[in-house]
């Protein structure tokens, strides 16, 4: 990785204006756009349901990035734009172009160079692919990609900071000059958990805040005027040295402003409201301006700064305006980048609409935060059929053989279309991608009685802490996301909301008997979960079983095609149990109307629909 490049903004206007004056201080307009969490969300299509989203992705954030441009101009504000990471990683078009050779007709290359982007940040799911693909994307780019606490062992196209050469357009008579803005870029500590297999022997992550308390005061002494920071991480809830928190980066000396994300909210918002040193109306962390611009290309993030410099001092910032701005269905698509993503877009639109299998059943996942569901057991049959083959013949094979999914794609932030549906008889490529949606290799580890119900009680803590006397609350904590969920098939257990968190599993047992604290399994999950990832404790690495080179995909469409293997007897391996009559409101699909009659056993009532299109339902627990 190489250190400091310097190069001329791309974003700004660089107008000639006339010059003149003394004045006895300086003023100037600085405008800083920037997009977070793209997720190869490029031209608004969820390719699962083969349908177009409320908007069209980047696509049309490139037109409010014009809009926001052109008015940089006309009110003489210098302009840049920035990009926070998660770019490479959310699509199925990002898994097949993952696999081929980058040249600079990728539609990401492509579409950032179209843009202008003046600078990249790396989020941890960019590097889900591997290092060699983000350094081959970042070598194709015309703009720095930055990753400040992530330290590459050889050579790399990546950088540490970047120092950007902004023009200032003249106002009131004083002299038109450069502005020198010093971008650095963090990554949450836990990257070197969650891609461990990836990043061995070829990249460590340091400490976010000690880095950049270093690489800011060496920008500084490089002739930075400015600092940004490109936080790949949520704001935090307020101690200063906050692990993984933007917050915590906004204490550090010589910061002037941060775009924050990876957390898929909104800055300013009611997102993070009654936060300490947060100010979630005009958006400022710790005193300085900051802002989250949504996922997905939900929202572009204009953040416009107020500069001030005195005749003894330099720069610094003296007000600001943080403000998002929505992309709606009524925003259009720019058609350069139309163009540039077409033959990708329907390249893998043409990939998923191959037949792959049949099901004599449909399957959907609308309730699965409130009941186990038959895509669960089917994704824990996949990979439970991959380990059983793995270790077949050695003494892991005599080893109780369990397996966990999450409930990834429920809801949540999605919103009420974030499901999946799998209708009975043939089954698409594109239902399979729907079951596996991110790049995580099917993994193996040898745990112990404790380490499971130390699983399930922190998979149980996305329910809220119930209480018997109100019918209204919501049975999930919104501020978990649903992927956290974890099933686990193999055993059988109770779930009691009503009690603290930690304390919720009950009645946990494998064939009819209690299972003791040093009973031994065998578990199949996925690497980002046996690494720690939703905050489950990681295992030493010494509990690693198997690594399968079987991709999700593959081992699910072996498992439909094998429908007859029963690996396990019940198919419904947890419930509700509370100790009185408990009711709650689960929010989920409308379409989940049509199978109320599988929830049954918890007495739904529809109770209209939320103001975002969720429909309500009272469970009696």
């Amino acid at each position: 990785m190489r250190g400091t490049t310097v190069i001329p903004s791309r974003s700004a206007a660089k107008k000639n204006e006339p010059q003149g004056g003394n004045a006895i201080e300086k003023t100037a307009q600085l405008r800083i756009l920037a997009t977070t969490d793209i997720h190869m969300q490029l031209v608004g299509h969820d390719y699962i349901s083969d349908k177009s989203t409320a908007h069209k992705g980047l696509a049309s954030i490139a037109t409010l990035i014009e809009q926001a441009r052109t008015e940089a101009q006309h009110q003489n504000r210098g302009c840049i734009l920035l990009d926070n990471g998660d770019m490479l990683q959310g699509s199925v078009m990002g898994d097949i172009l993952a696999t081929k050779p980058v040249d600079n007709a990728h539609p990401v290359v492509a579409s950032i160079n179209a843009l202008r982007y003046d600078a990249i940040g790396v989020g941890n799911h960019d590097l889900d692919y591997g290092l060699p693909y983000l350094d081959h994307i970042a070598a194709k780019l015309s703009m720095p990609v930055i990753s400040t606490n992530l330290i590459t062992d050889g050579p790399s196209a990546l950088h540490n900071t970047a120092l950007i050469d902004c023009a200032l357009p003249s106002i009131a008579h004083e002299e038109n000059e450069p502005l020198r803005i010093g971008i650095l870029s963090a990554l949450p500590a836990k990257t070197a958990i969650w891609n461990r297999h990836l990043l061995e022997g070829q990249a460590s992550v340091t400490d976010a805040p000690e880095t950049l308390k270093r690489t800011a005061l060496e920008l500084r002494n490089q002739g930075a005027d400015l600092i940004v920071v490109l936080a790949h991480m949520g704001i935090g809830n307020g101690p200063p040295d906050e692990e993984d928190s933007a917050l915590s980066l906004a204490h550090i000396p010589g910061i002037d402003a941060i775009i924050t994300g990876h957390t898929h909210q909104r800055f300013p918002g009611m997102d993070h409201a009654n936060r300490i040193g947060v100010d979630a109306d005009t958006g400022t962390l710790a005193h300085r301006p900051a802002i989250m611009p949504g996922h997905a290309g939900s929202d572009l993030a204009v953040l416009d700064l107020t500069l001030k410099k005195s005749n003894v001092g330099g720069w610094r910032v003296i007000g600001h305006v943080s403000k998002l701005r929505s992309n709606t269905p009524e925003t259009h698509a720019d058609p350069v980048i139309t163009e540039i993503c077409a033959p990708a877009h329907q390249m893998t639109r043409k990939h998923l609409a191959a037949v792959i299998g049949q099901s004599d059943q449909s399957m959907h996942n609308y309730f699965s935060l409130a009941m186990p569901t038959p895509i669960g057991a089917l994704n824990a049959r996949a990979k439970a059929r991959v380990v059983r083959a793995a270790v077949s013949g050695t003494d892991d094979a005599k080893l109780p053989l369990i397996a966990s999914v999450s409930a990834h794609t429920a809801g949540g932030r999605g919103g009420p279309d974030h499901y999946l549906s799998i209708p009975k008889g043939p089954v698409l490529r594109r239902h399979i991608a729907g079951l596996s949606p991110y790049a995580n290799q099917i993994w193996a580890l040898r745990i112990t009685g404790a380490d499971l119900l130390a699983m399930l009680e922190q998979s149980a803590s996305i329910f809220q802490k119930l209480d018997m006397n109100d019918p209204d609350q919501l049975l999930i904590d919104s501020h978990v996301p649903a992927f956290n969920f974890d099933t686990v098939y193999g055993v059988t257990y109770w779930i009691d909301p009503t009690l603290p968190v930690g304390a919720r599993i009950k009645w946990l047992q494998y064939d009819h008997r209690p299972i003791e604290p040093d009973d031994r399994f065998l578990l199949a999950t996925n690497q980002f979960r046996a690494a720690g990832g939703g905050g489950y404790a990681p295992l030493p690495s010494d509990s690693l079983a198997h690594r399968s080179d079987v991709t999700p995909e593959a081992a699910l469409i072996e498992t439909l095609a094998n429908t007859d293997d029963a690996i396990w007897h019940s198919q419904m391996p947890w419930s509700f149990d509370c100790q009185h009559t408990t009711s709650a409101m689960l929010h989920t699909s409308p379409n989940a109307l049509d199978h109320l009659v599988e929830l049954a056993h918890l007495s739904p009532q529809h109770c209209g629909t939320t103001p975002d299109g969720f429909a309500k339902l009272r469970l009696t627990l």
